[in-house]
């Protein structure tokens, strides 16, 4: 089974001020498609207890075409696309009612096993997801990592609340979205939609962290730095435009 689907629908919990579906509400839904598609093939969630394995995305690039708006349904199509090394490709494909496509990602993964840190991935494992080597964007299964700009301001202090926290005790990746907003000006925020996001994890963060965050716009890009209290060690990269 190489490709995966399911329905989504945006709700108000889903929407903006303009009745717009929001950024963390489509990282929402490729989080939850790749977990789906993982429990059919014996590696997801519903295995954890039993297998000890975890998923673990450590990029994501998104672009939004057209944001679907209050009561649309929307169709997620999710595939694994081919692995490097340790790294394992997934891309996504969202579809409108009439089957347009309003928005595509590519992500990163490792797998993980809670107890005994990264591991490869088996080719038991890979198999079982089928093959489907398609990729959404025209570069392929190339995601390099993100540069992290040295000339950053605003910094902001931000502690990781227990809300914020996941299966595995670490800051579920959805969420450094969210500090990211925080961490900008808010004309900023209010004034863009950020249709193209990247997202870069390096290092969890854990409850109570203590974290610096650095905004930085070259003109074009806005990007947070999620740093240690320390401001030495990098967590988390995030690229809006």
């Amino acid at each position: 089974m190489a490709d995966f689907q399911y329905k989504f629908q945006v709700y108000a919990s889903s929407m903006n001020s303009k009745l717009e579906v929001t950024n963390k509400t489509i990282f929402e839904w490729m989080e939850d498609a790749a977990s789906l598609h993982s429990d059919l093939n014996g590696c997801g969630m519903k295995n954890l207890e039993t297998n000890g394995y975890s998923w673990v995305v450590i990029q994501w690039k998104v672009k939004v075409i057209r944001r679907v708006k209050y009561g649309e349904t929307v169709t997620v199509n999710t595939w694994v696309s081919g692995r490097k090394k340790l790294y394992t490709f997934r891309e996504f494909e969202f579809f409108d009612e009439e089957g347009n496509v309003v928005a595509i990602a590519s992500s990163k993964w490792v797998l993980t096993h809670l107890e005994q840190g990264m591991i490869s991935v088996p080719d038991d494992i890979i198999d079982g997801y089928g093959e489907n080597m398609r990729t959404v964007f025209e570069e392929g299964n190339s995601m390099p990592r993100l540069k992290d700009p040295m000339d950053f301001s605003m910094p902001y202090e931000f502690k990781v609340p227990c809300t914020f926290i996941d299966v595995n005790d670490h800051v579920n990746n959805i969420f450094y979205l969210d500090i990211a907003y925080q961490a900008m000006p808010l004309e900023v925020f209010k004034n863009n939609r950020f249709d193209e996001i990247e997202i870069m994890y390096r290092k969890e963060c854990k409850l109570n962290d203590k974290l610096m965050c650095y905004y930085h716009f070259d003109g074009t890009d806005h990007v947070v730095s999620i740093r240690d209290e320390d401001s030495k060690q990098l967590h988390v990269l995030v690229r809006l435009r």
